[in-house]
This record gives C-alpha cells, structure tokens and sequence, in this order.
C-alpha cells in the first residue's frame, strides 16, 4: 500500500466518558475487534479516554488482519455502540452522540436578534474613556509560566501589558535569520493572546508550563482561533499518555496498521506545522521532541526550534524572564 493508497483514509476523532476506563482494556477490545486506532489520556482522568480512528470516503473504519494489512471494515456508529456497550460508557464521534446515537442538533440562532433596549443614560463608548477594564477576577487564577514565540512589532508588547493587566516582558531573537519576537508572562493573571492577536503577530507559537501540563500551540493566522475552523492550529500535551493499537496485527513492524497508524493517527503533521512556524527549526529533531514524555521532551522541542535555552529555564520556573537574552519588562498602565 503506497502514499495514494494512504490518502484514502480520513482521521476520526472521538471520546469516551464513563466512572473509570481503562486504556489497557479497551485497547484489548479494540484489537479483538480488528481496529486500528489511537488512546490518548491524562494520568489522573481515568473517566475519559481520547480515541482516534480512520475511516475511508464512506465512512467504514480501517481493520487490520494478523498480517498487518488494512481494510475497510463496519462504520464508526457500530464501533460506538459495542465499545458504550463494553465499558458502560458514553461514546462520541463525528456524527454519533450517545444519546439514541443521532446528528446534535443545530443550535444556530436565524432570523433578525431582538432589539435591545437602553435606558437613557446609555451611550456609545468614545476614545476618552480610555481603556475599559478587561481584566475580570476569574481570569485570573490560571498560575502558568508562559512564553510566546511571535513576530509582532516591539509597539504592540506595552499594549499587552496593559490590556491584561500584568508585566510582560519581551526579548527579540534572531532564528533561522529572521527577527522574532519572544513575550513571556510568569504567575498567576489573564493569558497572552486572550484578546487575540494583531494580523502581523502571526504565526503565533505558544509555550506553557503549569502544575498539570506542558504544552505547544500553534495559531497560524486569526480565523485559527475559532472554534469552527481547526485549519492551522497545532496542539501538543507532553503530559498526555499516546498508545496505539493496530489492529488484530500480530507481525507489527512494517505492516500497514503501524504505517498507517502513525501517518494518519500520529502527530507527523503537527511537528510539521511547528517546524514551518519557526524559521531554522529543525523538522526532525521537532518531530522526535513530540515522542519523549515530561520536561524533557519540552527542553528538547525548544532545542529543535532553535530558541535559547533560557527559554526552557524560564518554562520549567528556574529562571525569570528577565533572563532572556536582552529582554525588556513592562509593566502594565494604569
């Protein structure tokens, strides 16, 4: 089976919630069942479990025999009612929902919205009333360690300050020959990029580290921020757990289910994504950095990038962001 054999096979995403799941045993089941998929999970939520499958253009699941070779097998609803049924769980995939299994229904508004009635001390906002206050309090308990790596002009970094409420401190960069902008935020307060990000801000790639997680996203333009547009968005957790299952394939290496697992079901097109984002960064040593687990697979991932090494010191809190390479800090106006 070859690359145009491959473009056949469409990645499904789905998830089950149930009082206590155990990855082990529905891989087991998965595999009996012939099923080439994908677990992923957080140590500590064992009531929901991440499953990724493929599927082809009608929309049957891709099996895999002892032999490795994949073919198209039932659909998607019949491998969300065996595995609800299995493990007492509620299953959803693109086009199933628990409840009786049927499309969600569309919750969109139609027609003209009503009008809105003001009273009469009510008018339009001006320029002279300043900058409104954005920051609300639960906004901001999220106690993060931060750093963004982006292009926007050195102008924009005191406007941030301000808009959040907080210091943020900047240094700029050369990568790949190419001037970047690092911004970073330390403690407790309301996230960079909360109220978005202007145009030449973009790409816009994200570094956090908190008590639960490390993560990477990636936005590459401002329709990437909303929630019905995935196009251009990476996102990796090195605290998430990853296992796959190949079916009922008992000679794995080199067989089909593994190949297409990994193309298909593994993280290739997002260490791809991030590369690209990143002038200089080195596409294979991204790509490794999004197998090794914890903090060093974050240390290792910033080393890809081409970025200081203070900025893994000032992620895992061993540094300020002061210490960034001529960083600057500002604070907030008021």
């Amino acid at each position: 089976m070859g690359a145009t054999d491959d473009a056949r096979w469409i990645r499904t995403e789905g998830a089950m919630v149930a009082q206590t799941l155990d990855p082990d045993a529905v891989a087991a089941h998965l595999a009996g069942a012939g099923v080439v998929a994908r677990l992923e999970w957080y140590p500590g939520t064992e009531h929901l479990l991440s499953v990724s499958v493929f599927t082809d253009e009608d929309g049957r699941l891709g099996t895999a025999d002892a032999s490795g070779a994949v073919t198209p097998g039932s659909g998607v609803a019949e491998l969300a009612d065996e595995l609800g049924t299995a493990f007492d769980a509620d299953v959803l995939m693109a086009g199933v929902h628990p409840e009786g299994r049927h499309e969600a229904p569309d919750w969109s508004i139609t027609g003209e919205p009503p009008e809105v009635a003001v009273g009469p001390g009510a008018r339009a906002a001006t320029p002279a009333d300043g900058i409104p206050e954005v920051v609300e309090s639960e906004d901001t308990e999220h106690d993060a360690r931060t750093v963004v790596v982006t292009s926007m002009a050195a102008h924009q970094v005191p406007l941030h300050a301000t808009l959040l409420g907080r210091t943020v401190t900047a240094a700029e960069v050369e990568l790949g020959g190419q001037p970047r902008r690092l911004v970073a935020t330390t403690g407790p307060g309301r996230e960079l990029g909360v109220l978005g990000w202007d145009p030449d801000a973009y790409p816009v790639l994200r570094l956090q580290v908190d008590d639960e997680d490390r993560t990477a996203l990636l936005l590459t333009g401002p329709e990437s921020g909303d929630d019905d547009a995935d196009d251009g968005v990476a996102l990796f957790s090195w605290a998430m757990r990853s296992r796959f299952v190949h079916g009922a394939a008992t000679r794995v290496e080199g067989s089909d289910a593994e190949r297409l697992a990994t193309h298909v079901l593994g993280d290739d097109d997002d260490a791809v994504a991030f590369a690209a984002a990143v002038p200089g960064a080195d596409a294979d040593a991204v790509a490794h950095a999004l197998t090794v687990p914890g903090a060093e697979g974050l240390a290792a991932f910033v080393a890809a990038l081409g970025l200081p090494a203070t900025v893994t010191e000032v992620l895992e809190g061993r540094a300020d962001p002061g210490g960034l390479p001529g960083a600057r800090a500002h604070e907030a106006e008021r």
